[in-house]
């Protein structure tokens, strides 16, 4: 997937169906204070946006699956070892 660089005045949702078989996968959403030209504060969303056909949307989830099931092996890992070693 192939992402740039977008903005909104609205906070975005990190994922987005845009049509049948296509989806929005946006990251790195922040958000962020602007002046216009007549010195008017404003906030302005800005981000990563990548648009994913129907099978690169289902390989994304499949990767975020496998990395929050690695995270919580981590987890799960480092707290065995910390009752082994009497911390816990």
């Amino acid at each position: 997937m192939q992402y740039r660089k977008a903005e909104s005045r609205q906070q975005p949702k990190e994922i987005e169906q845009a049509t049948a078989g296509r989806y929005y996968i946006r990251k790195n959403i922040k958000k962020e204070s602007r002046t216009d030209e007549k010195g008017a504060a404003f906030d302005l969303w800005v981000y990563d946006e990548a648009v994913a056909s129907e099978a690169e949307y289902a390989a994304y989830l499949a990767i975020q699956g496998a990395e929050l099931r690695r995270e919580a092996e981590i987890v799960d890992d480092y707290t065995l070892q910390l009752i082994e070693e009497g911390a816990l």
